[in-house]
């Protein structure tokens, strides 16, 4: 017996990607406006969760989730992609979808962190936060990065031509620019800085996805 798997209506698809783009970034930017610093030193690092664990919890829950809100506008926007080139829009989706995991599991591991401090003590939470750091983020890594590559992948076909997408794309390649450097060198500041950038993007990538509609509902 053969089933029909019906597509979603470019419509619904549209409308959902264009609140994906300013949803899931609003709760990112957010969380990291609430995120305390940040050190690559594990005892530093419990040190300052230990000191304000209640925000380091709100915020990695805001950036988790605000990350997994984002799987829709990824969507429609690689679809807008795949429409200039084939190729880059579904390299920059399958490479979005893949950081996503990554980047969740990451986020996830942090919030972990926090609840870790406040059930088990710092020392317990430095052993946590060594382990991770030795054997599981090696295994992160590579998925954490194919965000960046997406994104560049994403920026270089709608930056070249001109149209609603072009300047909500250079702006989240420099949001995304941006939180590489906050992990590279873990200043919380470039993050939140990028994450705004980000949601603004977001903002005129959901303003190009609803006019795009309007015009396909009027032909």
């Amino acid at each position: 017996m053969n089933a029909t798997v019906n597509p979603l209506p470019p419509r619904f698809a549209s409308t959902l990607g264009a609140a994906s783009m300013v949803m899931g970034p609003a709760l990112m930017s957010i969380g990291d406006l609430f995120h305390p610093a940040e050190s690559w030193d594990a005892r530093a690092q419990v040190t300052i969760v230990a000191a304000a664990v209640d925000r380091w919890i709100l915020a990695h829950t805001l950036l988790v989730v605000g990350m997994l809100l984002l799987v829709p506008g990824i969507l429609a926007i690689t679809r807008i992609v795949a429409l200039r080139s084939a190729a880059l829009g579904y390299a920059s989706r399958v490479l979005f979808l893949i950081s996503v995991g990554a980047l969740s599991a990451a986020i996830t591991h942090e919030l972990e962190l926090g609840v870790f401090v406040k059930a088990a003590g710092e020392q317990a939470a430095i052993t946590l936060f060594e382990a991770f750091d030795a054997h599981v983020l090696p295994v992160l890594l590579p998925g954490m990065f194919s965000f960046f590559i997406a994104t560049g992948l994403m920026v270089a076909p709608l930056a070249r031509s001109a149209g609603p997408f072009r300047w909500p794309a250079l702006c989240f390649g420099l949001g995304a620019l941006l939180i590489f450097g906050e992990i590279a060198l873990a200043m919380v500041i470039l993050s939140q800085i990028g994450n705004v950038l980000i949601l603004i993007a977001g903002i005129g990538f959901a303003r190009g996805l609803r006019r795009a509609e309007a015009a396909t509902a009027v032909a």
